[in-house]
């Protein structure tokens, strides 16, 4: 039997309703799951609304995946079983509606700065691009267009908007850094609040922020802060990879997670359960995980 602990609705940037995730998930015969929305626990308290059980017979995981920033990185932290009414209160006077729109603002103009000192090309007119969380992408989307921004910018940041964004926007190294982590917890901040709420905290997806130096920041981040376990198990990573992060782990006696990422039709071959076809996690992970289930 297969568990999937990596997964997003529409409550953050997924495009399946609670619903609809959950009868997929049943579909394919998912043993354990765990909805882990960015930043918010909102998909818990819908299904407080009605029988999970009528369409999922699986267990649930509660879950949530922090932003958080450390060592001027921006990262995500996973949380697993903690309370989330009380974690919920705590995310939504974080993220304020008002408090996001100014930070979002403020990251704006910061890349639009950014884009004026490169000298990039740039056509759009400013005010025709909608200050909201989906910015970066019509951006990205305009300055691929133009052959001279990649040689202006000699990084590997153009393939993707996930390369413009985690090897770009997010790299202290690159020339496109905007430095979001000012607007972010501290990972410190997010693993003290899911401990206190009975949770256990992994570090999300280690090597999806392509980092130059992945290994050296997982022994810091190790040595820094009071994680109970490491994502090993993910749709992008190859099988060296999730090898090296299983034996990081063993070796620190800390617990293992794994999950598709699945966010519907924003993510191309994160299939839930499966990632790209070879992510096949076994129920035996969670073995080990001193928390409880989902229960209404």
């Amino acid at each position: 039997m297969m568990v999937d602990l990596h997964m997003h609705t529409t409550y953050s940037d997924g495009t399946d309703s609670v619903k609809e995730l959950l009868k997929k998930v049943e579909d394919i015969g998912l043993e354990v799951i765990s909805i882990t929305d960015h930043d918010t626990c909102n998909a818990y308290f819908e299904m407080e609304k009605f029988n999970v059980k009528e369409i999922y017979k699986g267990d649930i995981i509660v879950g949530c995946e922090f932003s958080a920033s450390f060592d001027n990185r921006t990262i995500e932290i996973i949380g697993y079983g903690f309370d989330y009414k009380v974690v919920n209160k705590y995310l939504e006077k974080f993220y304020d509606e008002t408090l996001i729109e100014k930070r979002t603002e403020i990251l704006f103009n910061r890349l639009f700065a950014k884009i004026n000192e490169l000298g990039l090309e740039f056509y759009i007119p400013r005010e025709n691009i909608p200050i909201n969380k989906y910015y970066e992408i019509a951006i990205y989307n305009e300055l691929k267009k133009y052959p001279d921004n990649m040689k202006k910018v000699k990084e590997k940041v153009w393939d993707s908007f996930s390369d413009f964004l985690r090897k770009g926007l997010n790299n202290r190294d690159s020339l496109l850094f905007i430095n979001k982590t000012e607007f972010y917890l501290s990972s410190e901040k997010v693993v003290n609040l899911i401990h206190e709420n009975g949770g256990i905290a992994f570090l999300a997806h280690p090597y999806q922020y392509k980092f130059a130096d992945t290994e050296e920041f997982l022994d810091k981040i190790y040595n820094e802060d009071a994680l109970d376990g490491i994502e090993c198990f993910y749709t992008t990573f190859s099988e060296e990879q999730t090898n090296y992060l299983l034996a990081f782990a063993k070796k620190r006696n800390l617990l293992i997670s794994g999950g598709s990422d699945y966010h519907g039709t924003l993510k191309q071959n994160h299939y839930l359960g499966v990632g790209r076809g070879n992510l096949k996690i076994s129920k035996n992970i969670i073995n080990k995980y001193k928390i409880g289930k989902y229960y209404q």
